[in-house]
């Protein structure tokens, strides 16, 4: 009897110890999928920071981006209209209607 107990609590602790290995096991496998997925997202930044880094990028993203110039460029700077000017040009622009197609005709025939 006391054999059988014995038994029984060495059966259920190595099915403990199978479990808790498989568990183990499987997260080694995620974890090393993990680690590999990292080592790739490092290598994309590790390139991304030596294009960074060339001049002609440095250059580029100076120009673009943080409106620097070099030493003999001008930076230009496009600067909306204020309202007065933007109101007598929209004014400009209504008086100046097309001519109708009568009036285009009668200019063409008789020079007017």
């Amino acid at each position: 009897m006391v054999g059988l107990v014995v038994g029984i609590l060495i059966v259920g602790d190595l099915t403990r110890r199978m479990t808790d290995a498989r568990r183990m096991q499987r997260d080694a496998d995620n974890l090393a999928v993990e680690v590999a997925d990292l080592q790739s997202a490092n290598t994309d930044l590790e390139e991304k920071i030596a294009g960074a880094l060339d001049d002609a990028n440095v250059s580029e993203w100076a120009r673009s981006q943080a409106k620097l110039v070099q030493e003999r460029e001008r930076l230009v700077v496009p600067v909306p209209m204020t309202g007065a000017e933007a109101e007598s040009q929209t004014a400009d622009q209504q008086s100046a209607k097309p001519p109708s197609p009568w009036e285009v005709w009668w200019a063409l025939l008789w020079g007017g």
